[in-house]
């Protein structure tokens, strides 16, 4: 990627001026017409009464709904709660978008086209020939308009080389004080020194007095920047903003989340009481009070922030372009306060992908109930005319927890409570495998009103590998409510335990603490083939390979990778007689690489093809016989081009 230009200097007047204009209610102009084409197939001819993710979408003219990237808002109405869904107008693929779509709806099933509300330029000069532009950037500088043409004429000049403008990820806040909406974008396209497609990195915005638009722009320009010297700095491109969402806390305070640093590292920062601007210029900024970044170079974008009985939560995706990847949540109890992160909130399969999808947008339906609903895109570059929407419920479990799991259809009204509670419950430091028994039989429920009661408690548990084991615990009583909870599994007969890569990771660690039985015959976590320096037992690893993943914490997501389309071999010496099982971990933090292996034992195939994915897996191969020759050895050959690897091993004696 062309590297980004220095930011363009901010220009306070003219957002000043566009600031001043009439109000848009002053205006003679209405809602653009609906330009959306995508599938036409007539009229609805029943409302629709439920959400079906991934499957066509129509509004209630029956046309694709043109919402991507986007978010919807509850706005104040006397008839009951009524909805607006803004979003990138797709309907002419990739380029050339006519601008930020919004559909109304009573019940979010079904929607009603309310046209653009910010529409885009074809031709630099309809800013002084069409009436809908002259109504609303008539009063306009000739300084003020070029913003307006540099960051709205999606449609490339012709005889140009250069790309044009792109309005991505919209994002609209109502201001009840100022009695106006605001429009956040992403708006990119080439700078003033780079013809680059995504050179400009500038976050946009417009107002209107209606949801429905028109909403007028008033500029883009550069956000806050890290504080000198910290991770990620970038003294010549700061201040970058790419995939961006906003948010209003309970005080009516509103921040804006956003990409930057080359999406290596994600912002939250304060705007100002208009929602226009930033609250404080990033020259005088303080993070801590006008900005944070919960992400420093871990790669984030599509952010989607919302807030739960004042815990708030923050979904990204990883940086891949079109195609899905594993999501990430974190926490937090202060907005620009410290963030945790607690990983990827879909487990088993959709893992790897976050069932297809991409976040965008959390939408409180039902708070108090605990009903909120996860907006994901399902990007489909070759038409994006027709690419669909993934809308699913979100489960959330004790303290923190949360899962994002699928449903192939499903009613937001039929959601069962959902309620913030503890569960104090007792595990076992370790158990042995598929020792079920050693799990506890009740647990104690705290409920947020401070009521406590012992539950009978009844665990999903396999435990059928070492390591640290997810377990999932259902509480007595009609509420479902569950504890989600990890266990250390510890075969009884390990003889080794091999962390690949070397990372002694806490898991790693407490595991060679409680093994118990026969004693490990390695006394480091990995090493090359050869006698182990305090036991002189012989094993290690063979062929071209290197260490990654060591900073994760967990000797499940460290990993030994193959170079050069190498074989990787662990090969282990000096076993006594017997019958053995050999576990491997596998995970891979790249998912996308379409990884895959022949795993054998000793020559003779375990595994005819291993699939290496963002979920981590665990398998087992049993019944080794090994004899006089004392040699187990564990080999993983790539069957596709990218090179392989394994996470841990271990061995156990029957």
């Amino acid at each position: 990627m062309t590297a980004t230009p220095p930011p363009r200097p901010r220009r306070r007047s003219v957002l000043s001026a566009a600031l001043a204009a009439p109000p848009l209610a002053l205006l003679a102009v209405g809602a653009s017409p609906a330009l959306a084409d995508g599938d036409d197939s007539g009229s609805t001819e029943e409302a629709l009464s439920a959400f079906t993710p991934g499957e066509p979408w129509l509004d209630t003219e029956g046309k694709v709904i043109q919402a991507h990237g986007g978010q919807v808002v509850l706005a104040p109405d006397d008839q009951g709660p009524l909805y607006y869904w803004y979003g990138e107008d797709r309907s002419n693929g990739y380029g050339s978008s006519p601008g930020v779509h919004v559909y109304s709806s009573r019940d979010l099933y079904s929607w009603t086209d309310e046209g653009l509300a910010l529409r885009a330029l074809t031709t630099a000069e309809e800013i002084d020939t069409d009436p809908y532009f002259l109504a609303l950037y008539g009063g306009y500088s000739e300084e003020q308009k070029a913003a307006v043409v540099r960051d709205l004429q999606t449609t490339a000049t012709p005889g140009t080389t250069a790309p044009a403008a792109i309005l991505e990820r919209p994002k609209v806040l109502r201001n009840a004080a100022k009695g106006t909406w605001v429009m956040w974008v992403h708006a990119d396209g080439p700078s003033a020194t780079s013809d680059a497609q995504y050179a400009k990195a500038n976050a946009g915005v417009a107002v209107s007095d209606s949801p429905t638009g028109p909403f007028r722009w008033i500029d883009s320009y550069r956000l806050h920047h890290a504080p000198e010297g910290e991770p990620n700095w970038q003294p010549d491109n700061p201040g970058m903003a790419r995939d961006m969402t906003v948010f209003l806390d309970d005080d009516g305070t509103a921040y804006i989340i956003y990409s930057s640093e080359e999406n290596y590292s994600l912002f939250i920062s304060r705007l100002d009481e208009d929602f226009t601007q930033l609250a404080t210029p990033p020259e005088r900024a303080v993070k801590g009070v006008d900005f944070i970044r919960p992400y420093i170079g871990a790669h984030r974008e599509a952010p989607a922030l919302f807030k739960r009985e004042g815990t708030y939560y923050l979904i990204t995706s990883g940086a891949t372009g079109w195609d899905p990847n594993p999501a990430q949540y974190a926490t937090a109890t202060e907005i620009l306060g410290e963030w945790t992160d607690h990983g990827n909130p879909v487990s088993g399969e959709g893992a790897s992908d976050t069932h297809r999808s991409q976040s965008t947008n959390v939408l409180p339906v039902d708070p108090e109930r605990g009903t909120f609903v996860y907006m994901g895109d399902r990007w489909t570059p070759s038409d994006l005319a027709n690419a669909p929407y993934v809308w699913l419920p979100l489960r959330f479990g004790e303290g923190t927890t949360m899962a994002l799991e699928w449903e192939d259809s499903w009613r937001w009204e039929d959601q069962p409570p959902q309620p913030v509670y503890t569960v104090e419950v007792a595990l076992p430091e370790a158990v042995g495998l598929k020792e079920t028994v050693a799990l506890p039989r009740t647990a104690t429920l705290h409920l947020a009103d401070g009521t406590s009661s012992t539950r009978e408690v009844t665990w999903a548990a396999r435990l059928d590998r070492p390591g640290l084991v997810p377990i999932l615990g259902t509480l007595a009583g009609g509420e479902g409510l569950t504890v989600r909870r990890q266990v250390l599994v510890v075969p009884r007969h390990m003889v080794q335990l091999v962390s690949a890569g070397g990372a002694e990771t806490d898991d790693y660690l407490a595991m060679r603490e409680h093994a118990r039985g026969l004693r490990l015959q390695g006394s480091v976590a990995d090493q090359p083939y050869g006698p182990d320096p305090t036991t002189g037992v012989r094993w290690g690893y063979e062929g071209r390979s290197k260490p990654a993943g060591s900073e994760t914490g967990s000797m499940d997501r460290s990993l030994r990778y193959a170079t050069d389309h190498d074989d990787l071999t662990y090969r282990f010496s000096d076993l006594l007689p017997g019958t053995y099982t050999v576990h491997a971990g596998y995970y891979d933090p790249w998912p996308w690489a379409n990884r895959a292996a022949q795993v054998s034992v000793n020559g003779s195939v375990v595994e005819q093809q291993r699939l290496f994915t963002g979920e981590i897996e665990a398998a087992a191969y049993g019944g080794i016989r090994v004899g006089r020759e004392g040699e187990i050895a564990l080999t993983l050959h790539p069957t596709r081009s990218p090179d392989i690897q394994v996470s841990w091993v271990a061995l156990v004696r029957e």
